[in-house]
């Protein structure tokens, strides 16, 4: 079942806002990475920052020009 799952996960797909794409994919990245704890000598939470503001402020744009 695990297998299947990560296989499947391989396939998912975000429907977004064109501007979303690279945020979203640059804070996808920095999640894997913090799960993994391939994030050196820096806090999580210091690892995160510059991706989860570049996310959240494109994310606000979109919202707000729906």
């Amino acid at each position: 079942m695990a297998a299947d799952l990560w296989t499947a996960s391989g396939n998912v797909t975000l429907l977004c806002d064109e501007a979303l794409r690279e945020p979203v994919r640059t804070y996808g990245h920095a999640l894997n990475a913090a799960v993994w704890r391939d994030v050196g000598d820096v806090e999580v939470n210091e690892h995160l920052e510059e991706a989860k503001t570049q996310f959240m402020d494109a994310a606000r744009a979109s919202l707000a020009g729906s």
